[in-house]
């Protein structure tokens, strides 16, 4: 982090008010956190959805802090206004923006120094960071990524607690790249992180539209309108000429990306810029091949002329042929030879619960990590194409994110209970496995059990998930087909079940 005074940090922050005594006070640190405030560090108080930072003036101020950013408007204590009096107050409309504008001033604006391409959408993200990491790892293309699993290049690593982190971790992670010679960061965006702007200013060399689906983070967003307003933000953050891959069976994200006035690259079936034909399919993966129809646009300002290209791939199901589609597009743009992409691709293992096969001799043992009707209809497809004996199923119920996305995954799940033949289905809440932050309250338990009760889905529900397993897995034989199905409740079934097949 660069040491600038003041005025430097809030050059780019026009309607801020700074004190005349402030602009030349030379900064140590930005924080958002006021208990990581040492002497001489610029604290900005952000109002958080829980919290509001004004509330933690006074305590920045007593660590040492030599001015403080707040937000005009935010409720101050008598404590902060007497700190006011020991500090310089730099008064902004919007204390987001103002972190991410100095976050990124703070050091020196790194993704500047990148090509950077930002993935988002409903689900998926994580697969296509992935997927695109090994293929530019593989193409001797340095990069690093930033995303659910962290953050990493060259030989450094960071753990986040978001999918996208705050702005000042995601400038200094830029900022490292920059520093070790990285040509390419890759990024997941969520819609947290476009709401409350923590990528503001991240303009992006190339975009990945995954999907958008409804019932998605209600909790936060509090409509699907909503939701996908902040999403489609994700189209400001493109520069003008960026390529923007996106699922073209997907219509809303369809519609959407006609907003973006550079090269739309869709990919998918049809018609499609880089269409895909599944030519093969088994327990061992998939066999597609990509038909890119017309010359990709590339980073480095060359064109890929049109071309096939065949991939086996170690993942199953639609979804994660559709990952592969778009992580291998972007791949190409990026500068990786097609031969390069079918190398990468063929070597990365499934992702974790994305249509996993964890169990093959005897039962054969599918964990996938579901959470909306989409992903159920993904998993149950499968079921269709996968010979087998008996369908058991072990289904999650999805805790704290409320009774609307409980109903619609239980109409999906009752949908594919007529059409596919579940022979043992067991309902669980999780309660030995869930944390807090996933655990299922008793609405959102009922929202789920009252759609299979009146649809006449037969059904047991268990408290606890081995409660749940045990019962799918007894008298369970060779080709009998079992499904782990559920989201971060049902983490631990693969382990679970690997203990209760081996007992």
């Amino acid at each position: 982090m660069k040491e600038l005074t003041i005025a430097q940090l809030c050059r780019s922050l026009p309607e801020s008010v700074v004190p005349a005594t402030a602009a030349d006070i030379a900064i140590g640190h930005v924080r958002d956190d006021s208990r990581l405030v040492e002497r001489g560090d610029l604290f900005v108080a952000v109002r958080g959805a829980a919290a509001d930072g004004s509330e933690h003036i006074a305590e920045a101020v007593a660590r040492g802090a030599a001015a403080v950013v707040v937000e005009e408007g935010s409720a101050t204590t008598v404590n902060s206004a007497d700190a006011a009096d020991a500090v310089p107050l730099i008064r902004v409309p919007d204390a987001r923006i103002a972190l991410a504008e100095i976050a990124a001033a703070s050091f020196g604006f790194p993704a500047r120094r990148l090509q950077i391409v930002g993935i988002t959408g409903t689900v998926g993200k994580t697969s296509v960071l992935a997927m695109l990491s090994r293929i530019l790892t593989e193409a001797g293309i340095s990069a690093g990524s930033i995303g659910s699993l962290g953050i990493t290049y060259g030989d450094a690593s960071a753990a986040t607690r978001n999918t996208t982190p705050g702005a000042l971790q995601v400038q200094e992670a830029l900022s490292g790249m920059a520093g070790a010679g990285v040509r390419i960061a890759a990024m997941e965006v969520t819609s947290h992180a476009l709401a409350q702007e923590r990528v503001r200013g991240v303009m992006c060399d190339l975009g990945i539209f995954t999907n958008l689906t409804m019932l998605e983070h209600l909790e936060y967003h509090g409509s699907f309108r909503e939701y996908a307003a902040a999403k489609l933000r994700f189209l400001d953050l493109l520069k003008p000429q960026a390529p923007l891959c996106y699922a073209a069976g997907d219509r809303v994200v369809r519609q959407a990306a006609r907003r973006h006035g550079g090269p739309r690259v869709s990919c998918g079936g049809g018609g499609a810029w880089v269409g895909v034909r599944r030519d093969s399919l088994s327990l061992n993966g998939t066999r597609i091949t990509l038909n890119v129809r017309r010359a990709l646009p590339r980073l480095d300002g060359s064109t890929l002329p049109s071309c096939t290209v065949p991939l086996k791939l170690q993942t199953l199901g639609r979804p994660n042929t559709m990952n592969a589609t778009l992580a291998a597009a972007a791949g190409l743009i990026a500068g990786a030879s097609p031969e390069v992409v079918q190398r990468a691709l063929a070597r990365i293992p499934a992702p974790r619960r994305r249509l996993e096969v964890i169990h093959r001799r005897g039962p054969i043992v599918i964990d996938d990590t579901v959470g909306h009707p989409d992903s159920i209809t993904g998993v149950f497809e499968m079921a269709e194409r996968i010979p087998h004996r008996q369908l058991r199923v072990v289904f999650c119920i999805r805790g704290r994110r409320g009774e609307e996305i409980n109903m619609r995954d239980a109409e999906a799940l009752a949908i594919w209970a007529r059409r596919v033949h579940i022979d043992r289905l067991a309902i669980t809440s999780a309660v030995d496995t869930a944390d807090e932050r996933n655990d299922v309250s008793a609405g959102e338990r009922r929202a789920f059990l009252d759609v299979l009760q009146g649809a006449s889905v037969p059904h047991t529900h268990h408290p606890r998930l081995d409660d749940a397993i045990a019962t799918v897995v007894q008298d369970a034989v060779e080709d009998d087909l079992i499904f782990l199905l559920g989201a971060q409740g049902m983490d631990a079934g693969a382990s679970i079940i690997e203990r209760a097949l081996s007992s």
